[in-house]
């Protein structure tokens, strides 16, 4: 325990003492290709792989992509990576009384390390391939995959497993530069740079507008801007990377986007003015490849989805147009 504390340490001077001496940790965004930011919601999206598991994480990464993956603790204290808080859609072969137990507060490690969290692809994809030998990984088997490859990013929304402890882990596997901190909370964010001065972060932004139309576009629009105003409060602090919850419907005639063309400008501008690349997950028209080139052209430095085929094919064609 002692050489793993003294070891955190380390790296967290470290990165302090680059903080202090003015070096950036955030990528610059005049004249950079920052299309390699963009990563797979759950590592999976909705069709194609599994939620969150270390075959679906090495598919993103080895299609050049980086990924979002979900981390949560069990009740004996294992970081694993799993989005819900049951095993309710994502577990087969578990009785329903199992199945509906949460697993930060009912379930141990070693009750859910054999089970299968892949078959349930097929109820929602019958044209998915078997995984049903998937299993949930572990904080460390997933970070011990990405050490060696330096290009293997890590996007981690934290379930309650703390930015301390994914710090700790992160430190431990040497990776500490590919993880982002990633989570709607700007508070969280703060926390993760006390535990790893000058760590990397992923703020996502989004309104949840019940439909598309000009009423929910008007409430994401005010959303947002308060959103902003209380980014600026507080100056932009911590922050590397940005992801704006968007969704886009080309027959709408007053504008495709909620929240509006206007607003996602306005927004990319401010934040490209403060050093912060900006990816968009569109959950809305996400399928199609029209949006993530419209996304891009509005200023946008990458994507976020849930249709990863799509997105690796955007991303293909973005990189060849600027050769």
């Amino acid at each position: 325990m002692k050489k793993i504390n003294l070891t955190f340490k380390l790296f967290a001077g470290a990165f302090l003492a680059a903080a202090m001496c003015g070096c950036r940790t955030a990528p610059q965004i005049d004249g950079a290709n920052l299309l390699y930011l963009s990563h797979v919601h759950r590592g999976g999206g909705k069709l194609e792989r599994p939620d969150n598991t270390l075959e679906t994480f090495r598919w993103c990464w080895e299609n050049g992509s980086a990924l979002e993956c979900d981390c949560r603790k069990t009740k004996d204290g294992v970081g694993i990576m799993l989005h819900d808080k049951t095993l309710k859609r994502t577990g087969r072969g578990i009785s329903p009384e199992m199945a509906a137990k949460r697993v930060s507060e009912e379930l141990t490690w070693g009750e859910i390390k054999d089970i299968d969290v892949g078959s349930y692809l097929k109820e929602v994809n019958p044209a998915a391939a078997d995984h049903s030998n998937e299993r949930i990984p572990t904080i460390e088997a997933t970070f011990a995959a990405m050490r060696g490859h330096p290009t293997w990013l890590c996007f981690v929304d934290e379930k309650g497993a703390g930015p301390e402890y994914i710090a700790k882990k992160a430190v431990e596997a040497g990776v500490q530069d590919q993880i982002y901190y990633t989570g709607p909370s700007h508070e969280k964010i703060f926390e993760w740079n006390k535990v790893l001065p000058g760590g990397k972060s992923l703020l996502w932004l989004g309104a949840w507008p019940k439909n598309h139309g000009t009423a929910e576009r008007e409430r994401a629009d005010k959303w947002f801007r308060d959103a902003m105003a209380k980014l600026r409060e507080k100056d932009f602090k911590y922050i590397s990377c940005i992801s704006i919850h968007s969704y886009y419907d080309p027959t709408d005639p007053v504008d495709p986007f909620v929240p509006s063309t206007k607003v996602l400008k306005d927004m990319v501008a401010e934040f490209h003015a403060h050093g912060i690349p900006v990816c968009s997950i569109p959950f809305q028209g996400g399928e199609t490849e029209e949006v993530y080139f419209k996304l891009f052209d509005l200023g946008f430095d990458g994507f976020s989805t849930d249709y990863p085929s799509v997105m690796f094919s955007v991303i293909r064609k973005l990189k060849a147009r600027a050769r």
